[in-house]
């Protein structure tokens, strides 16, 4: 129901009640023809494999209210079996509605509230035929019945999918990625960021030596009979669709109040295999209070504290999944004596689930301000040499061969590309310096809640938005009284960067910037001179900006490294790609 309407660029904004529709516990059994434990299919077709794609005509006449999934997993032949329902407002007089569903399960029937419906399914869409034309406001539900063995992750998170693994004991060990691919990898959704429901109901049944753990909150476990638990959880406020992640092991469980800024009590519950009980504990109490501590002083509350602040280990590396973060980095603390993954994944609760980029084009807005948290961190915790050794590192690893901000309609593989994490910090690096440290703070609180001042008055559950570039430059302009569109001009929608020209005779240095397209860049410089700095405004109407300087001064230019420029440390974009040719193991 949290919905944006991403071909049209509008958004809904109507707020409706929201009303769970529940179904009777069901009793699934693992479909025979899967019995052999062959996967059938390892690819994914195209539209099921990118997320976020355009809404068609059909799917844009309906906003979704609620989703619900209901599931038995078989580790043992790798498959799944049950159902998933949607339950829509229409938007637009139509007579059909659409879910989206990877081709490869069987569905055993279709519903719309309760009776069987007619329906065509074909290269991952749902196509469901309704017996009368629903009016706009009207609210309809459709139920998918299905099994089949989901598509297997090829690199969880990065290539995403089921991960069907083995604890170090020899125990299952199942979760589930779909950043990138989205939510028909493995039940019936819209598939779209920009639709989110208000609520999500999540029942998982799974052997019973293993517990099933998702989004939200626990609400009940029921045994049930030949060595099986359900576990119902129900997420009670707006997630983005690829956000619902389920987890299976055997796990421990961590529990601890945390007192928010808002004065609300947030629950930290963390699930880690049971040999990981006390190294979880540890970076509980060690490491993810402070750190939550860092995000709530810089940022403000945290917006789920009536769900809870969840983490639990996985299989694959991790991922934001809202209100259950995945964690796999093996308990281990970087050389910044933190541990990095953790504090990603924290920080997308506030980049990325609270604040939503509106089209894939945007999705900087989640990993740049996700990314550049890390090194924040480090400079809130143990300085500036800690956090300019992260930025220095990061900036050798810059490719610069897209522009972070592309345009027209773009898939989730060419959104996720490398430079909107590294590349898309080092902007905010930038912007930080320029503009202040207490500006930069207040525009990036303004972007997450829409407010900069008073935050810590909010209440969860924070309403979350949408957001995209042009919000953020507008943020940023209205907190500074200037306009920085030039800045963003060069540095998000070019794939090069600006190149300082330097020059220095007996008696002067000369400045002036070099830019993709002759656009104007009014970047001032730092330059030390003999040990004292000064900032250098540079002329972009002037041929160049002249200083006096003797032959016997010694001079940095940047000294710091304050400004995101092309310097001759790093590669250029083609001898990055041969560089990564020949690393290639093809």
């Amino acid at each position: 129901m949290h919905s944006l309407n991403s071909t049209l660029n509008t958004r809904v904004t109507t707020v409706f009640v929201c009303l769970l529709l529940m179904t009777a516990c069901s009793v699934f059994t693992a479909p025979s023809e899967f019995a052999d434990n062959k996967v059938i299919k390892t690819s994914l077709d195209p539209l099921v494999a990118n997320t976020g794609q355009p809404f068609s005509e059909v799917a844009r006449k309906t906003d979704v209210i609620a989703y619900e999934i209901d599931l038995e997993l078989f580790p043992g032949s790798k498959s799944i079996s049950g159902f998933g329902s949607a339950t829509f407002t229409m938007l637009e007089p139509s007579s059909q509605l659409e879910l989206k569903l990877d081709p490869r399960y069987l569905i055993s029937r279709v519903e719309v509230d309760g009776e069987p419906a007619s329906y065509v399914a074909k290269n991952g869409s749902i196509l469901i035929k309704l017996k009368d034309e629903a009016s706009p406001k009207q609210r309809v539900k459709a139920s998918v019945f299905y099994s089949g063995q989901p598509h297997i992750a090829l690199n969880a998170p990065w290539d995403g999918g089921f991960v069907w693994d083995k604890t170090p004991s020899g125990e299952d060990w199942i979760a589930t990625a779909v950043q990138g691919e989205g939510c028909d990898v493995f039940w019936p959704c819209k598939d779209h960021f920009a639709d989110k429901a208000d609520s999500t109901s999540i029942k998982l049944t799974v052997p019973s030596n293993l517990t099933a753990v998702t989004n939200g909150k626990l609400q009940k476990t029921i045994a049930l009979a030949n060595n099986r638990t359900r576990f119902e959880w129900l997420l009670s406020v707006p997630a983005s669709d690829y956000n619902i992640a389920l987890n299976v092991g055997p796990y421990g469980y961590i529990k601890r109040d945390y007192k928010s800024s808002n004065g609300q009590t947030v629950p930290i519950e963390f699930w880690p295999l049971k040999e990981n009980q006390k190294k979880a504990e540890s970076l509980v109490e060690d490491d993810l209070v402070q750190q939550l501590a860092f995000f709530e002083k810089h940022l403000g509350p945290y917006p789920w504290g009536t769900e809870k602040l969840g983490f639990v280990e996985t299989p694959h590396l991790g991922m934001e999944h809202q209100t259950v973060n995945a964690y796999g980095r093996n308990y281990k603390r970087d050389k910044h004596g933190f541990d990095w993954l953790l504090h990603h994944e924290l920080a997308h609760e506030w980049f990325g689930n609270l604040m939503t980029h509106e089209r894939l084009n945007d999705a900087w807005l989640h990993e740049g301000f996700g990314w550049y948290m890390q090194p924040a961190y480090s400079l809130y915790k143990d300085g500036e040499a800690a956090y300019q050794h992260r930025m220095y590192e990061s900036y050798l690893r810059l490719k610069n061969c897209k522009a972070i901000v592309l345009d027209g309609d773009i898939s989730s593989d060419d959104a996720f590309n490398s430079d909107i994490y590294g590349k898309g910090g080092w902007v905010l690096h930038t912007l930080r310096w320029l503009i202040g440290d207490e500006l930069f703070w207040q525009a990036s609180r303004e972007l997450v809640y829409g407010q900069a001042d008073k935050v810590n008055t909010l209440l969860s559950p924070i309403t979350p938005r949408y957001r995209n570039t042009q919000d953020f430059i507008d943020i940023v302009n209205k907190m500074t009284n200037e306009d920085y569109s030039w800045l963003f001009d060069v540095y998000m929608k070019q794939a090069s960067l600006p190149e300082l020209i330097v020059h220095r005779d007996e008696s002067h240095l000369a400045l002036s910037w070099k830019t993709p397209n002759q656009l104007p860049f009014p970047m001032p410089v730092p330059v030390s001179i003999d040990g004292d700095t000064l900032i250098v405004k540079i002329d972009p109407q002037a041929q160049n900006t002249s200083l006096p300087v003797s032959t016997s001064s010694h001079v940095i230019i940047d000294p710091q490294m304050s400004v995101l420029r092309k310097l001759p440390i790093i590669p250029t974009c083609e001898e990055r790609i041969a560089e990564e040719a020949t690393q290639s193991p093809h």
